[in-house]
């Protein structure tokens, strides 16, 4: 139920926001723009597929068990790449941006690589990638390194929305307080992660807390997460089309 409400609101808002995006890209095209572009509308396909009337409804059309948590997990890792590449574009020299998108990328597929094949030797009817299944051995590792790999982006990620929000605060506040929401949805995200990975780890050793309050509080942060997202990375763009409004009146006003 919380699933559904959390990841059904977040794909409304993202359809939204990619369109947002891709025309803003269109008329100002560089890495960062077509990124973040790319980034909302890969994030807006995952959180689709974590909502459980689809879910269910890829795996009666596809016949695989599972096939929409493993379309939402790729999902995620595609956009943490797409976001790294934003930050490294906007934050660094235009020199290091081929050689960390690079980096980045082959990172993901590194992670692809190892989980896609542990889903696939894992995967069966029966049993789901979430923590209600971390019984089973293959299902709790698959799912610690994927949360891995998102705590380890997110965690530069909220870095470097930081570091650019103090960066640009005075001259664009508008773009300062858009990296300052990032850098909290970053670490929202980061929360996520240490919350359904802790619980995996308590469980493991065999002193998990209640499983009903982790089945709460983790898509809450997750969804939290991504709906600071898209504000963060959609003010600036508010922001300049509240300007160009100012801008045309005060001709008109004078």
């Amino acid at each position: 139920m919380v699933d559904g409400i959390v990841f059904g609101t977040c794909t409304l808002a993202g359809l939204l926001v990619t369109v947002l995006c891709t025309r803003r890209a269109r008329g100002n095209p560089r890495v960062a723009t077509w990124s973040i572009a790319v980034a909302f509308g890969v994030c807006t396909l995952g959180v689709m597929f974590a909502v459980p009337v689809v879910a269910r409804a890829a795996e009666d059309l596809t016949g695989v068990a599972n096939v929409g948590k493993l379309i939402a997990h790729i999902c995620a890792i595609l956009w943490c790449v797409a976001l790294q590449v934003t930050m490294v574009d906007l934050a660094y020299r235009p020199e290091y941006l081929r050689a960390a998108m690079f980096q980045r990328g082959f990172a993901a597929m590194v992670e692809l690589a190892i989980m896609v094949p542990l889903f696939l030797a894992t995967n069966r009817p029966g049993v789901e990638f979430t923590t209600a299944y971390v019984s089973d051995p293959r299902v709790a590792t698959y799912l610690l390194i994927y949360l891995s790999y998102v705590l380890l982006t997110c965690g530069e990620l909220a870095f470097m929305c930081g570091r650019t929000a103090q960066r640009v605060w005075g001259p664009n506040p508008w773009s300062g307080a858009g990296f300052a929401l990032s850098s909290m949805a970053a670490t929202l995200g980061v929360a996520y992660t240490v919350s359904k990975g802790s619980y995996i780890v308590f469980h493991t050793l065999g002193r998990p807390w209640s499983l009903e309050v982790e089945e709460v509080v983790s898509p809450a942060l997750s969804g939290m997460a991504v709906l600071f997202l898209f504000a963060g990375l959609t003010l600036p763009m508010l922001g300049a089309l509240i300007d160009r409004v100012r801008a045309k009146r005060e001709p008109v006003e004078s």
